[in-house]
């Protein structure tokens, strides 16, 4: 009974150290775009991520897919300081680094 109770308590131990799940790694690009806090972070059914930086920076994303491509962005052209605005249209993506500089980019196909 005593090796009952201690198996139980293994796995509920090891349940709590599973790995990150698809939202945490969101979540943490989502600092990475904010490079400060994050005041407010979600995903909706349909698969579309919506960021609010506690600097008042707001991100608004079809899929995650774009959430990559925007921590490619701020990594290569902002020298990870963070994004301050992100547009996509169908051709181009054009952002803007909280370091001031106004980017526009064609996307690849």
């Amino acid at each position: 009974m005593k090796y009952l109770g201690l198996a139980g308590l293994l796995v509920i131990t090891l349940a709590g150290c599973s790995s990150p799940t698809q939202e945490d790694n969101y979540l943490d690009a989502s600092f990475q775009l904010c490079n400060t806090d994050v005041k407010i972070f979600s995903t909706s059914d349909d698969g579309k991520v919506r960021i609010v930086c506690a600097d008042g920076s707001k991100f608004a994303m079809d899929n995650a897919k774009t959430l990559d491509t925007m921590q490619d962005l701020n990594a290569s052209y902002c020298s990870g300081g963070g994004l301050g605005q992100f547009n996509e249209s169908s051709r181009y993506y054009m952002f803007k680094c909280k370091s001031g500089s106004m980017i526009s980019i064609n996307k690849k196909d």
